[in-house]
């Protein structure tokens, strides 16, 4: 049997009687994406500590995105969120800023 993974979702604005799987695409032109985590923990950290959850299997999740046309799930991804602007460092002087950070994931909810 497979392990429950912890599923992004969200819910209906009124109530939230029901939830819908968070998808994404990993970069431009690529298809969208099933996400999961294998802690509560790893999902807090890319989503936000307010993302709602639900446990499911691999397979049950593909289940569910079948019908989507969304074949693959990609099991935590360190980033998720809007595309992160690009900066160039000078080649000379001091960096006053931290690494270079690039979206690794653009969010696209499924209704």
């Amino acid at each position: 049997m497979d392990t429950l993974l912890f599923v992004p979702v969200r819910g209906n604005a009124v109530g939230g009687a029901f939830a819908a799987v968070r998808t994404a695409h990993p970069g431009a032109g690529q298809e969208r994406v099933g996400l999961a985590f294998t802690g509560e923990e790893r999902l807090h950290a890319a989503l936000g500590s307010t993302q709602r959850w639900i446990r499911l299997s691999r397979p049950a999740l593909l289940a569910l995105l079948r019908p989507l046309g969304i074949k693959n799930v990609r099991i935590d991804p360190l980033y998720v969120g809007p595309e992160m602007p690009r900066v160039d460092f000078p080649e000379e002087g001091p960096v006053l800023a931290g690494v270079r950070r690039h979206a690794q994931w653009l969010p696209d909810e499924v209704w």
